[in-house]
């Protein structure tokens, strides 16, 4: 029996046992001889042996998982069915009755049970409803209510359980998860009878081996509380079993025989991606299958002994008797032994459409003492409940829930990313100002007690109890985080976007004066409180998202107060812009004393004046080398950026702290990767020493280098570490225009330790290089050469080559095409495994045919002549050159030999052609 059989057979007999279970004792008592006791005695052989010969088989593929697995006989679901097995047959004597009866009426048999909402909320509640509230704890949140709770109530709760997840990541889970001994583990598996998956969340570094115990301890002990539970309820005489055919019990068994396959089938995989050796020993012979039992059971129904006549009895039941004092009632309903605080910290747990549906039974105050437990609100567009719940909900109830919401410490909007921060922004600033509102009340309500108990003994007390920790002016709300998500294409966003709108300015200040973090804050979200009088004189740390459109005057709302420790602006502002942010602040050598963190400040299009500017802003409020962390954005340094260079090299030197400096200051752009201009290294060879510092710093760090062929004056001669992690080289202009920049862009390609990709032009930028196609061939060439001399040959992953229609149109046997045919020195090339040509402009109609089968002719010369080739790419990026080519292709070009069995493959995409060679597989 293989490992998916195994598991579907434990399930059925786990879900059908939590069935027959879920009695009062009295009526198990009474169920003791139906036939589905039969096939279930017959399963239970099955699985005990089943599960008997897996710890040996561990044993034998995996020792260390021994004492994971070796567990004494599981307690929980045991003993509380024997306990309710006993108690039907062994009740204690009762206490005499005092004069007067010793009953109440709770329920007349003939009429609708009564809806109780006058009633305490705590006594409202069924079993099963706190239960199902409970099982949205985590485990070691339940454990702190289990006495308050009682034990059925407890292990109902942590029987609702349906996923488990193994943390790793929340710091108090990873904790507990860390220290729990493997005992403990096994008994949280015996609890989770209902348990539908069982997630491990480890951390990378350690590759599953972090509570890996804890997972198999978990799950065995989970399996084993089946068999055990199963055998103490199959433990009775068959012909008593047989009677039960006709029972609920019996009639639903044979729908939850299929439900246990659900709960277990994720076992293989786990153990195939932790160990594989283990999905082999679990591997046993197969019992009798689970249809089987079902079809046992259900014949069994059909042959039912008739059933004695019910005795008719009174519709009441004792629950206290008059004159005794009340009783430590720990086995009565848990229901009335949780105070309002407990079941407002439990109900707290939910989310707002959840809390919604229990409001009528709760009732108002203890639906508000929940939402006020509230810690955490996200705004999510990820989940589809949570997504259509915040886009159709009013402004105005968007503030009544942050007025409840009066403990919260987070809010977090997680948006959906093309809509770039506008999704719900309206319900965002409504549930944060409604939030201040909340607070106010509290501070109101509180001002005026304290008035009422002047002269009073409660005067001191409440004096008292303001001096404490946490006072309601204080506030609660810490962290306003924001999150982008990437949804799928068939999520649909209405448009306009739901709650863009602002509610309408408040008349009073919004106080937020517990507010430190403010994270990925995007554009939009900057700028909605300009105009609204919010007062966040807290702010330690402020980070914004690369957006396009930056409000300077939303930042600068934001940093009006002098706690600012770290400021991170995404590149959106420039030296100037940044100085008129913080320029807000009061010029007093104090007011930016606190700053130890900027990042995000775009000097590429940064002028002169500007940088000298946000120097004397910081220094006139107190920045005076004092910030640890320093991150500068330079762009592209091009060889006229040396003044540049050093206005921001005096910069750094007086706010940057030395550790900073040793540390590094320089941001890489172009997509992390940096690019710096070859010439400039020669031009700034006799400027200041500063300017020479950052750019040879810039250099050591850039992905990208540029040659153009510019003047240098002063040549600094190249070497491998000078651009030591450069794997680009991008050639443009006037490269390859003479034999002296030839030798000069060999010597710098040589020198590049880490090059694999050559750039002939650029798109983004609209550059393309002076010389005729056939430069570009004897230059790599050249390269080849040059390395293979000094022992560093190598290949090249990419050319990207930008050209014109015209050049393609050229003669294939001319300098002009950058077709090699009719090339001698072709075997001189460096191997190439992939060449992209795009064509940046369209054709005339008369030279169109030529520019096609001069496509088809270069990409052909490709496959035939150049070492290591893989794969060829021309791209069209005029549109209509683009269409007119594909058709020709289709109808000309389709069923050439190339296309159905030759070494390559052909295909056709939105911008152009594919060439690639075949592989085994294709």
């Amino acid at each position: 029996m293989d490992v998916n059989q195994f598991v579907a057979n434990a399930r059925t007999v786990k879900d059908s046992l939590a069935l027959h279970l879920d009695q009062d004792p009295a009526t198990i008592a009474a169920q003791a001889s139906s036939p589905v006791g039969l096939a279930l005695s017959y399963q239970l052989g099955s699985v005990a042996c089943l599960l008997d010969t897996l710890p040996p088989k561990l044993q034998q593929r995996e020792p260390s998982l021994a004492s994971a697995v070796a567990v004494d006989a599981p307690t929980s679901t045991t003993d509380a069915a024997a306990a309710a097995a006993s108690g039907a047959a062994h009740t204690e004597p009762q206490a005499p009755v005092a004069s007067g009866p010793s009953y109440r009426l709770i329920h007349r048999r003939g009429n609708p049970p009564p809806v109780n909402n006058q009633g305490p909320a705590r006594r409202r509640l069924s079993r099963d409803e706190l239960a199902n509230v409970f099982g949205h704890l985590q485990p070691w949140e339940l454990t702190r209510h289990r006495r308050r709770l009682g034990t059925p109530l407890f292990h109902q709760s942590a029987a609702n359980y349906t996923h488990l997840v193994i943390d790793c990541e929340d710091d108090t889970a990873r904790r507990m998860w860390e220290t729990m001994p493997l005992a403990v583990a096994q008994r949280w598996g015996e609890r989770a009878t209902n348990v539908r998956e069982i997630k491990h969340r480890y951390p990378t570094r350690w590759r599953g081996e972090w509570c890996r115990g804890t997972w198999v301890a978990l799950f065995v002990a989970n399996a084993r509380t089946v068999k055990d539970s199963l055998a103490l309820h199959l433990d009775q005489d068959p012909a008593t079993i047989a009677a039960q055919a006709s029972s609920p019990v019996g009639l639903a068994l044979s729908y939850q025989l299929g439900s246990v396959a659900c709960l277990l089938d994720t076992l293989p995989p786990k153990l195939q991606q932790r160990e594989p050796s283990l999905a082999s020993a679990v591997a046993v012979d197969a019992p009798t299958s689970t249809t089987d039992a079902a079809a046992a059971a259900a014949s069994g129904a059909a042959h039912t002994e008739p059933q004695a006549p019910v005795a008719s009895g009174p519709s009441y039941r004792l629950i206290h008797r008059r004159g005794n004092p009340p009783p430590v009632n720990n086995q009565g309903p848990a229901r009335r032994r949780l105070s309002r605080d407990e079941l407002a910290n439990v109900f707290g747990h939910l989310q707002p459409w959840e809390l919604t549906r229990h409001r009528r039974r709760l009732g108002t105050p203890l639906f508000h003492q929940s939402a006020a437990n509230y810690t955490h609100l996200v705004i999510d567009c990820e989940d589809d409940t949570a997504r259509r719940m915040w886009e159709t909900m009013p402004l105005a109830v968007a503030q009544r829930w942050g007025e409840r919401a009066t403990n919260v410490r987070e809010i977090k909007h997680r948006y959906p990313t093309r809509w770039r921060g506008e999704w719900c922004r309206g319900t965002w600033v409504a549930l944060v100002e409604g939030h201040s509102n909340g607070r106010k009340a509290i501070a109101e309500k509180k001002r005026q007690e304290r008035e009422g108990a002047q002269g009073t003994a409660d005067a001191a007390a409440m004096a008292q109890d303001d001096n404490g920790s946490h006072s309601p002016d204080e506030g609660t709300l810490e962290v306003l985080a924001f999150e982008h998500v990437e949804l799928d294409d068939s999520v649909d966003i209405p448009d306009p976007r739901p709650s863009y709108r602002l509610p309408p300015a408040p008349a009073a200040p919004v106080h937020l004066p517990a507010l430190k973090t403010v994270d990925n804050i995007p554009n939009p979200f900057l700028s909605a409180r300009v105009g609204r009088q919010w007062r966040t004189p807290a702010v330690k740390s402020l980070t914004t998202q690369r957006l396009w459109l930056p409000s300077v005057e939303g930042a600068r709302s934001w940093v009006a107060g002098e706690a600012i420790e770290v400021l991170d602006l995404a590149d959106v502002l420039d030296a100037d812009e940044v100085a008129g942010v913080l320029s807000g602040l009061p010029a007093d050598g104090q007011s930016l004393a606190a700053l130890r963190t900027l990042r995000g400040v775009w000097m590429d299009e940064s002028s002169l004046a500007g940088i000298d500017r946000l120097r004397e802003v910081m220094v006139a409020r107190g920045v005076s080398r004092s910030i640890r962390e320093l991150e500068i954005d330079m762009g592209w340094m091009w060889d006229e950026t040396v003044e540049r260079s050093q206005r921001v090299a005096r910069l750094i030197d007086a706010i940057a702290h030395p550790e900073a400096v040793q540390k590094g200051v320089l941001k890489l752009h172009n997509n992390g990767c940096g690019r710096i201009d070859a010439e400039l290294l020669s031009r700034s060879s006799t400027g200041p020493a500063a300017a020479q510092q950052l750019i040879r710093d810039f250099a050591k760090r850039a992905g990208t280098v540029t040659y153009r062929g510019g003047d240098e004056t002063h040549r600094v001669a190249a070497t491998a570490d000078t651009f030591p992690a450069a794997h680009t080289l991008l050639l443009f202009d006037g490269a390859l225009a003479n034999e002296g920049n030839v030798r000069r862009a060999v010597e710098i390609a040589s020198h590049m330790p880490r090059l694999s990709c050559v750039d002939i032009g650029d798109l983004e930028f609209g550059l393309q290089l002076d010389a005729p196609a056939g430069e570009v061939w004897r230059f790599l060439e050249r390269l080849q050469a040059a390395l293979v001399s000094r022992g560093k040959e190598r290949s090249l992953s990419v050319v990207y080559w930008y050209l014109s229609a015209s050049a393609v149109a050229e003669p294939v046997h001319t300098d002009q095409s950058p077709c090699l045919w009719g090339r001698r020195t072709n075997g001189n090339l460096p191997p190439v495994e992939e060449v992209t040509i795009t064509v940046l402009d369209g054709v005339q109609d008369d030279q169109f045919e030529k520019f096609c089968d001069n496509i088809m002719a270069t990409i052909t010369s490709f496959t035939d002549e150049l070492k290591g080739h893989k794969k060829a790419y021309v791209r069209l990026w005029d549109d209509d050159l683009c269409t007119d080519f594909q058709r020709r292709f289709m109808a000309q070009q389709a069923g050439i030999s190339l296309l159905n069995s030759g070494p390559y493959k052909l295909s056709l995409d939105a911008d152009g052609l594919w060439v690639e060679r075949r592989s085994a597989a294709t």
